[in-house]
């Protein structure tokens, strides 16, 4: 196995701000598709998704010798990605859509519930489960969208730092985009399917 791949990322970036392009390449590789799935969520359009998702790396890689390591560079890459997302929303008509569910079709709002008994979600089956959830993902506000997509990548702690919200601010908004997810999905069962 190559040792660059076993760097941590503070140590990729003083690599490559020491002319070890492979760095990058490590970089590059470590977040394309975590990175390219938050973009594309959020934008919901390929070629758009592509372009901020160059110009989060290209900005980087320019700026390297400017780039100081304060935080985890994770964290610094997604919310360059967030901050070039809404730049781009603000610049578009607002009828966006800023969510997507993870591409394995992953619950995570199941995880986050403290009551397990029936949810709504156990009832679906698993194709039905994803476009439910993305089409009902669409009527949240985008803040708590924002907070139910980025909780599949961090921990609360790190949204809250990365968004500069209060950790308390960032469990309510989750809390209640959960609690209103509940409801959506409940919705479009019919009363004999709701135990």
């Amino acid at each position: 196995m190559d040792p660059m791949n076993e760097r941590i990322d503070e140590e990729l970036v003083l690599c490559l701000k020491q002319g070890n392009r492979a760095a990058f390449e490590v970089l590059v590789y470590r977040y394309k598709n975590s990175i390219f799935q938050y973009i594309y969520g959020m934008v919901k359009d390929v070629g758009v998704a592509d372009d901020i998702f160059q110009e989060v790396f290209i900005t980087f890689f320019k700026q390297i010798d400017r780039f100081e390591v304060r935080g985890k560079f994770k964290s610094w890459l997604f919310l360059t990605a967030r901050n070039r997302v809404f730049n781009y929303i603000r610049d578009q008509k607002p009828s966006l859509s800023l969510d997507a569910p993870d591409e394995d079709g992953n619950a995570f709002l199941q995880e986050m519930v403290a009551d397990k008994s029936r949810l709504p979600l156990e009832q679906l089956s698993s194709e039905e489960l994803s476009s439910s959830i993305r089409c009902k993902m669409e009527r949240l506000p985008p803040r708590q969208r924002e907070i139910l997509y980025l909780r599949s990548y961090f921990s609360f702690k790190e949204i809250s730092e990365m968004l500069g919200r209060p950790l308390g601010t960032v469990l309510a908004d989750c809390h209640r985009a959960i609690q209103k997810m509940q409801v959506l999905l409940k919705e479009q069962l019919s009363p004999e399917e709701i135990v």
